[in-house]
């Protein structure tokens, strides 16, 4: 065999070795804490699971969660409660092999949750987690993509493939003392708190990403003086973070946003010693999902105009970033209000796991909008309601493209209302919807080649063929058959591109 001098480039590829989704049971059996006076009625049992951690090792992949659960309910003298339990948990994942440099996505959802109250103090809860998970695995592969001598012929293509970078992430703590705003009454008990976290803007520096956000905190609490009275405080708390990303720089895309994983509020008095100061403490991860876009040359086949040759051929796969989607679905409809309803306290949408839908030219994200509300009944006493609708929103795909992959994240913004007579209201939700799009594909490339100088081909120089080309006919099919170059019959026939567009007669010099 002779030694030929290739040329090689190194691709680097993202082979998923897992895909999926699992189920992971929530059990417990707890008491009301001392503090909290006894249940009456429970009015809402309210779970939101947070990603802790999802570290890969061998050929698994460990969640770590924690499932926060807070249980609405009155007590005997017809008050709002609020009392909150937190359920770690932990879910290993068979991997289909070790990955390298692994880069780890993972979603979650609750698919169901029952609180039973066993006793006036005493609660039952059962429930499952929904985890949805991809892992790549990011490895090297050769190429050949040329060689010289041996009269050599290679059919060439570009391709794009995107590096996945392996998510990285970084934890920010938030402590704040939230004042009431003036002429607020005095805080009594917390009734009610979220908070949600968005990127504003990032900047990308060689090896990390800067970025600035806001937390957004809602809260519900009862007045000292009137327990059957709530109040309703929002806050907007500047937030910001570096995270190391290894080989990120300015050409990357990147899918950045925040997470909040752990919140607690509680009452404390200032310096008058009244409760007029909300003491905050929120964990929030900075999550950067980076892209490198990489043109390559590819080489699919191959042959000698002199020499028989052998050639080896892998199929590789190959990932396109289509979007860093961050769009949002405004939900407006109006809807009746329940009966016996003299006001609302609160209303807010919680959205549940999302089902994507490919079509020609989008990809259609569908799901459950659960409307929320508190509200106070005729007597006064407080009373919960809630209404499932469906939501849908389109994502652009720009393109024919192959297989495509989106598994976004779904959130309810903050909901508002307005009262349109007696009996409707209009509810207005922003739904935020983000996630990267990908298009998978598969390709043939030549990983070696080899000729055999042993067998040289039979060919006669400085001949002329006459061929009868057919409609759409790959100028590389020719040429291989006839022993000749792709760039003699284009010369000879002042023909552009890789196809025939026309049925002709094609003149195929040999040389």
């Amino acid at each position: 065999m002779m030694e030929l001098n290739l040329q090689r480039q190194t691709v680097t590829v993202n082979e998923a070795v897992y895909s999926g989704a699992v189920e992971q049971p929530l059990e417990c059996d707890v008491l009301l804490p001392d503090y909290c006076p006894d249940i009456q009625k429970i009015l809402r049992c309210e779970v939101s699971p947070s990603l802790l951690s999802a570290p890969v090792s061998g050929e698994k992949l460990t969640v770590d969660g924690m499932a926060v659960v807070h249980l609405y309910y009155l007590s005997e003298d017809g008050c709002l409660r609020h009392a909150e339990y937190k359920i770690p948990y932990t879910k290993t994942i068979e991997l289909r092999s070790s990955p390298a440099s692994p880069s780890v996505h993972v979603t979650q959802s609750i698919d169901y949750f029952n609180c039973r109250a066993v006793s006036p103090r005493r609660l039952d809860m059962r429930g499952a987690v929904s985890i949805q998970a991809r892992v790549s695995s990011l490895c090297e592969e050769q190429i050949v993509c040329g060689a010289d001598g041996a009269g050599m012929q290679f059919c060439s293509d570009r391709a794009e493939n995107t590096v996945l970078l392996p998510q990285s992430a970084r934890q920010l703590s938030v402590r704040e003392e939230l004042e009431l705003g003036y002429g607020k009454p005095a805080i009594g008990n917390i009734i009610r708190y979220t908070a949600s976290a968005d990127v504003s803007d990032y900047k990308v520096i060689s090896g990390k990403v800067v970025t600035k956000g806001e937390l957004s905190v809602r809260i519900i609490y009862q007045c000292e003086e009137d327990p059957k009275q709530l109040e309703l405080m929002e806050y907007a708390i500047p937030v910001s973070q570096v995270v190391d990303v290894e080989g990120v720089d300015e050409e990357c895309v990147c899918n950045i946003w925040y997470d909040v994983c752990g919140l607690d509020v509680s009452p404390k008095r200032n310096s008058d010693g009244e409760n007029r100061v909300f003491a905050l403490e929120a964990a929030v991860n900075a999550c950067v999902c980076a892209h490198r876009r990489v043109e390559l040359d590819t080489c699919c086949d191959c042959y000698s105009t002199l020499y028989e040759c052998k050639q080896s051929q892998k199929q590789l796969p190959f990932l396109k970033l289509l979007d860093v989607v961050s769009e949002t679905c405004t939900y407006k409809e109006s809807i009746d209000l329940p009966d016996g309803i003299r006001n609302i306290i609160d209303l807010w949408c919680a959205a549940g796991a999302a089902t994507v839908r490919i079509e020609p030219d989008c990809a259609v994200v569908s799901g459950r909008l659960t409307i929320c509300m508190f509200a106070c009944d005729e007597e006064g006493s407080a009373a919960y309601h809630e209404q499932v609708r469906e939501f849908t929103h389109k994502v652009a795909i720009n393109g024919p493209v192959e297989t495509v992959v989106f598994a976004p994240a779904v959130r309810a913004d903050t909901a508002a209302f307005t009262l349109s007579g007696h009996e409707k209201i209009e509810v207005r939700c922003g739904i935020k919807i983000r996630g990267s799009l990908y298009s998978q594909y598969r390709k043939n490339v030549l990983c070696d080649v080899a000729v055999d100088e042993s067998r040289p081909k039979t060919r006669q120089e400085n001949l002329l063929y006459l061929y009868y080309a057919g409609e759409q006919e790959q100028i590389w099919e020719i040429a291989k058959r006839y022993n000749t170059s792709v760039e003699a019959i284009r010369e000879g026939n002042q023909l552009e591109g890789g196809v025939i567009g026309e049925k002709t007669m094609l003149l195929i010099p040999m040389k």
